[in-house]
Formats: structure tokens, C-alpha cells, sequence
């Protein structure tokens, strides 16, 4: 065997080793992303105590608390019940199931017969649709939208 070919296969066998270790540590290096049910998203999530304490001072007596990903849904004494965004702690509306909840083409179109244009980020989050629109008078707007009816249930000027 001549020189070149032992030099070229110790580079190669460096390389898969280098390669090996890389790949290696990486599976057992914990990940560190801000996906669904990840600890990042979580320590973005308000903890308890601080939505209660919300709750307390604008009147509300807690029953009991229950996350359901970014939401909360309050059980109040007396047997209301509201839902607050977990990372904002503010109320928000969720409508109630009934029945099949519309596509998100289907929202587009009733946007578009509302008048809206230039429809952009259309996506179902926190049990109902949110999109950014621009209105016949060229305003921007982010809009929360019913799943079921696709009525415009929040509208915040951007």
C-alpha cells in the first residue's frame, strides 16, 4: 500500500470519527427549542399564582385552573367559567363547539366578502382563527375570528 492511500484513509476514518462524536453528543445534548410542550414555551406560560392573583383583582373567585396548551380555562365559584391566554393572562374568547369548524379557505372567502384584502398569516391558534388583513381603507388589522361562524370576534389595529 502506498503512502498516499494510508494518509488518504486515516483523513477519512478522522473525518467519520469527528463526524461520530458530532452526531453522538447532539443525541444526548437535552434540545433547547421553543417548540409545542417545550420548556421554553413553558417558562413563557404566566405560573399560577400570578393568574389567580389577576383573577382576584378584578373580582373573579376562583374555583380551579386547568391548562390546556396556551390556554387557561377558570372554573368560578358560582359556575361561570372564562378562558384566559396563558402567556398575557387577558380573557379571551373561545367559542363553543358546534359542530364542524371551517376551513381556513372558507375563512378567506368571508374575509373577502367582509371587504378585506391582503389577507395574510391565516392560522388557527387559541381556539380560534387569527389573521392580519388590510380593510377597504387600506387600514392594517390583526383579527381573531369565531372557528365556527368566522365572525370577527377581536380586532386590533396594527
Amino acid at each position: 500500500m502506498n503512502r498516499n492511500t494510508v494518509i488518504l484513509r486515516l483523513v477519512v476514518l478522522a473525518g467519520a470519527v469527528v463526524v461520530g462524536l458530532v452526531l453522538l453528543t447532539g443525541l444526548l445534548t437535552p434540545r433547547q427549542g421553543g417548540g409545542p410542550g417545550s420548556a421554553v414555551e413553558e417558562a413563557r406560560l404566566l405560573p399560577e399564582t400570578a393568574l389567580r392573583q389577576r383573577l382576584a383583582e378584578s373580582g373573579h373567585a376562583v374555583e380551579s385552573l386547568e391548562r390546556q396548551g396556551g390556554l387557561v380555562l377558570v372554573r368560578l365559584q358560582g359556575g361561570g367559567e372564562l378562558w384566559l391566554d396563558g402567556v398575557s393572562g387577558r380573557e379571551i374568547e373561545v367559542p363553543e363547539r358546534r359542530g364542524e369548524g371551517l376551513a381556513p379557505g372558507q375563512v378567506r372567502l368571508l374575509l373577502q366578502a367582509e371587504g378585506y384584502t391582503a389577507i395574510h398569516g391565516l392560522a388557527w391558534r387559541r381556539g380560534a382563527f387569527e389573521a392580519e388583513a388590510e380593510d377597504a381603507e387600506g387600514r392594517r388589522w390583526r383579527l381573531r375570528l369565531d372557528t365556527y361562524s368566522g365572525a370577527v370576534l377581536e380586532r386590533e389595529a396594527l
